[in-house]
């Protein structure tokens, strides 16, 4: 990781309350959009109402403030947990994207709308209805779940959706153009594992203010994390130049394969990741 990306500079300075109406716009928004998908998705597809809901008491969260959303498949209606705020979050990405911020400050304000928040919801939407999407062991956040997060981009109105898939596609390229590019599989496998370590480990530091600056400044303690969002979101980018080659024509086929055929196999991406150099 760069030293430019160890500065937290970009991302809200204040709190950024993620409100019940905010989320029940954007859960019933995305429960409408992932409803042909489910369908395409055919015998992986399980169709469910979906209602988020705010968790207020720290601990009842997934992993401190590192998590935003995350799912709770049980009951006849499944819900999307997620934080009340999201301005750790924010500002922990904002420190992954530092590199490409420094080139493009006309992204960075990215981190400063709805849209992220927005993103962190509506990918569980569609994933809480599909019967891969319980995480076994062969499940990778970073590339089997890069497929969840992609579409929810494509499901953010304009100009979001453009400027986000930009920024994805230029952390491809920043990546790629770092002497050592891209880590092969057994070192990304590597970097996932110790990152949901560490996510653990420091999930107590994120809960109050003091310590959770301390810990976004700090030069070294989040490393692993660091590199676990960069390369969830080099594996969004990846999808992204190859969804935008194809012809409104083939969108559907494309999503078929994807949620029917290729998310619920362990490799999913492998040959993206190692391959699309």
């Amino acid at each position: 990781m760069s030293d430019s990306a160890r500065t937290a500079r970009f991302g809200p300075s204040g709190p950024c309350p993620v409100s019940q109406q905010s989320s029940l716009k954007w859960v019933d928004k995305a429960h409408s959009l992932a409803r042909p998908l489910v369908e395409l998705a055919g015998a992986v597809g399980d169709a469910s109402p979906v209602a988020p809901k705010i968790v207020e008491d720290p601990r009842d969260w997934a992993f401190g403030n590192f998590m935003l959303a995350w799912l709770d498949p049980a009951g006849d209606v499944r819900h999307v947990r997620h934080l009340p705020d999201a301005s750790f979050f924010l500002r922990l990405l904002g420190r992954t994207y530092a590199p490409v911020f420094d080139k493009r400050p006309d992204l960075a304000p990215l981190l400063l709308d709805d849209s992220r928040p927005e993103m962190s919801l509506t990918n569980d939407v569609l994933q809480i209805q599909l019967r891969s999407a319980d995480p076994g062991d062969d499940y990778s956040m970073i590339r089997n779940h890069a497929l969840m997060l992609f579409i929810a981009a494509l499901w953010l109105d304009e100009p979001q959706r453009s400027k986000w898939l930009d920024l994805y596609d230029e952390l491809v390229t920043y990546v790629d153009d770092r002497p050592q590019g891209r880590p092969n599989l057994d070192e990304l496998s590597a970097c996932e594992t110790g990152a949901f370590t560490d996510f653990v480990e420091l999930a107590p530091l994120t809960l109050d203010p003091a310590t959770a600056d301390e810990l976004l400044a700090s030069d070294h303690a989040l490393d692993r994390i660091l590199d676990y969002q960069l390369y969830a979101a080099v594996a969004i980018g990846l999808l992204w130049r190859e969804y935008r080659n194809l012809g409104a024509d083939d969108h559907e086929q494309w999503y078929r394969t994807q949620l029917s055929e290729l998310y619920v196999r362990p490799d999913y991406l492998n040959a993206s990741w190692t391959g699309n150099r």
